[in-house]
């Protein structure tokens, strides 16, 4: 990912922008994965409650919080309603921004296969950033794209459903060209 001042994330998210000049290199879901400079995006589940682990993530190097509640930690916050739909909007943000040739796979079968094909083959003219495994839902396409560089000419990204609704939505986030 490109490095981003809090004040660009939080523009494109709609929250307010934490006080301080912080900048991010990347997003991370899972607190073990934090590196210096991190956003930390802390997801709320039906087992497990990421804000439970914003502590370690802050004691590993984190630079800020992706939050939807206000932390007694001392890091800049971006507080907002859903975490998970801001990561949506953030990977937008950075798709609009980089503005790579966005190759959209979707369907019943073969989603994957047919990635890493046109990804093979796009990859002879470009950079090509592609989906990882099958990271094709709301949260996954996301972290495929918080991957985009300066330097990708092309993004390949599969894209799953489990509900009606969920293409429209990762086509809204991915928004691609083909």
């Amino acid at each position: 990912m490109i490095r981003m001042s809090l004040a660009e994330i939080a523009a494109a998210l709609g929250c307010e922008t934490p006080a301080g000049e912080t900048t991010v290199d990347r997003v991370v879901t899972d607190s073990r994965k934090v590196e210096y400079g991190s956003l930390f995006a802390a997801l709320p589940g039906s087992q497990v409650d990421g804000h439970d682990f914003a502590g370690a993530a802050a004691k590993l190097g984190a630079a800020a919080l992706l939050v939807n509640r206000p932390l007694d930690i001392d890091l800049p916050q971006l507080v907002v309603d859903d975490v998970l739909k801001a990561l949506g909007r953030l990977a937008s943000h950075l798709r609009r921004k980089i503005a790579p040739v966005v190759v959209g796979i979707t369907g019943s079968n073969g989603k994957t296969t047919v990635k890493e094909m046109v990804a093979s083959i796009l990859v002879q003219s470009g950079d090509v950033l592609s989906t990882q495994g099958n990271f094709n839902n709301e949260l996954g396409l996301p972290l495929s794209l918080f991957g985009l560089e300066e330097r990708h000419r092309y993004a390949v990204l599969e894209m799953g459903a489990s509900r009606a609704g969920d293409i429209a939505y990762l086509a809204g986030i991915a928004a691609p060209d083909v």
